[in-house]
């Protein structure tokens, strides 16, 4: 590897494979040119990316305007840095790191993600402590999501903490609203997602189609909640998070939301309401130490560690909301 990287810098055409949604509803699995380093960047081998079920379908059923096709999804991954431009210190040989983007060149149009590639060249990047799970590790970006939207709120110790959708980033804000003592109840339809919840991320785990949210939450605080965070990417959910709330309580839009959100102004000002909307990941090397000290699980979550050939497949199933799939996790050496 070592020589092959060092003829990539001469002007080797050192090839790579990447996940390509080419167009709406496809996915292909394309090889590609490397690009040449420059100043500052560094080279990884991709061992493990993560997908996130919010965005990536977004993009995949054509649902993110700014991104155009043929494109690569995905902006959680780890691998080893093998090579660094001249500039660039040489320690960072060989450590294992996680990134959240990369640079490609056409054929594939600009996109903020790109992670889903066999070799990566990128500047900014984390060091994963060689402790962490490389699946979990891969997946991280999704409670660091969670982290940025929960930091934006103000939890006391024992607040009822409702949280609407457990994927990936509601399994997260659950979690983190614990770590804050929050009292949690969480609501999914989806019996495999209320199970993992139910083990890892909530108190009180409640199936919508069977159980008035509402009832439930006032059974445990009459006044209702303190905090409700939305995290389903459905628009016509917003009532149902202020019928959930007490007086000047805080609402947290966790999700991605393709269709504009419109509420009754009468009803929402009755409650007198924080409302908090968050967007991207806190990048912060803290979501490592969590996981290290299992204060949040992640692992557990990931039902898919799956092959890069398995990619066309697992999109669409991922778009048909299969329930048996919560977290999908590609395995760049599974043949």
């Amino acid at each position: 590897m070592a020589e092959l990287c060092a003829a990539h810098r001469k002007g080797f055409v050192m090839k790579a494979k990447a996940i390509v949604i080419v167009e709406p509803g496809k996915v292909d699995i394309w090889e590609y040119d490397v690009p040449a380093l420059r100043a500052g960047e560094v080279l990884v081998e991709t061992s493990h990316s993560g997908v996130s079920q919010g965005t990536e379908i977004w993009d995949y059923v054509g649902k993110r305007v700014e991104l155009k096709y043929p494109n690569v999804p995905g902006y959680q991954s780890i691998g080893r840095v093998i090579d660094a431009a001249p500039d660039v210190d040489r320690t960072v040989l060989g450590k294992r790191v996680r990134f959240l983007s990369s640079r490609l060149e056409q054929p594939f149009t600009p996109s903020w993600m790109n992670c889903h590639v066999s070799h990566a060249v990128l500047k900014d990047y984390k060091v994963v402590p060689e402790d962490v799970d490389p699946v979990e590790a891969a997946i991280s970006a999704m409670p660091s999501v969670s982290l940025r939207g929960v930091r934006m709120l103000n939890f006391k110790i024992g607040d009822l903490v409702v949280v609407n959708g457990q994927g990936l980033i509601g399994q997260g804000s659950a979690q983190l609203a614990k770590l804050h003592g929050a009292v949690v109840v969480a609501s999914d339809p989806s019996p495999l997602r209320r199970e993992l919840s139910a083990k890892f991320s909530a108190d009180y785990v409640v199936d919508p189609r069977e159980t008035d949210l509402v009832s439930f939450v006032k059974e445990l605080k009459p006044a209702g909640a303190d905090i409700v965070i939305e995290a389903t990417g459905r628009s016509d959910m917003f009532k149902l998070c202020v019928d959930l709330l007490r007086w000047e309580g805080q609402i947290l839009l966790q999700g991605f939301y393709p269709d504009p959100i419109t509420f009754n102004f009468n009803h929402t000002h009755g409650k007198k309401p924080t409302i908090a909307v968050t967007c991207g990941t806190d990048d912060d090397p803290i979501m490592f130490e969590f996981m290290r000290r299992r204060q949040v699980q992640y692992r557990e979550l990931v039902t898919h560690v799956a092959s890069v050939a398995d990619a066309p497949a697992l999109y669409e199933r991922m778009a048909k909301a299969d329930p048996s799939i919560v977290g999908v996790v590609f395995d760049w050496g599974k043949s």
